[in-house]
């Protein structure tokens, strides 16, 4: 498996498809809509997708550009409404869990792609340690039918590899965590290689 950053070249962990430092340089760097290539600050289409939106425009003769149901959809699936230190973050648990996890100076990755068993998988969070050591913080914040299913497929397959990679850990979070994670959340970290006599 390739262990080295395509973008810096530093090692990497296999199961990225970038380094630490390099996924979350891309994940502050505006990219299109459309295409997903890079463009300049505050702009949310490349050239390209540009003038075939501006041409819409101008047939349809109107003020707003014209978006696509598969937009739309690819939106609200994978963009979040909330932000921290300038990343979109899906729901208001996980926008606490990331206040608590900066306050006790743990730097943590959102939803980097991890590629366990050929699936590419996105943990909610996930936290790297000096000493090589690689923990997976997964939150489940829906109770729907089809979410708890999608929820306990993840945690089987994070237990798993954990299990079958012992620098990895796992800790798995509900909505009952977000009312008290100092204690709670702590103590699951206690269990890791983050292990701290006080959480704040």
């Amino acid at each position: 498996m390739n262990t080295i950053c395509p973008k810096c070249g530093n090692p990497k962990q296999p199961w990225f498809k970038l380094c630490f430092s390099c996924n979350e340089k891309e994940k502050q760097k505006p990219t299109c809509e459309i295409c997903g290539i890079e463009v300049p600050e505050r702009h949310y289409l490349c050239k390209t997708h540009f003038l075939e939106k501006l041409q819409e425009k101008k047939k349809l003769n109107q003020i707003e550009f014209v978006k696509t149901k598969k937009q739309e959809d690819y939106k609200k699936k994978f963009e979040g409404k909330y932000y921290f230190n300038s990343m979109k973050i899906k729901s208001k648990s996980e926008l606490i869990i990331c206040y608590f996890l900066n306050a006790n100076g743990v730097i943590f990755s959102y939803e980097p792609e991890m590629n366990i068993e050929n699936e590419i998988f996105r943990p909610d969070f996930v936290i790297e340690d000096k000493k090589g050591n690689t923990i997976i913080l997964e939150h489940n914040g829906m109770e729907d039918e089809t979410s708890k299913e999608r929820y306990d497929k993840k945690k089987k397959i994070y237990e798993k590899f954990c299990k079958e990679n012992k620098e990895y850990y796992c800790i798995f979070t509900d909505e009952d965590y977000i009312y008290d994670l100092k204690d709670k959340l702590g103590k699951e970290f206690n269990k890791t290689p983050l292990a701290k006599p006080l959480w704040k």
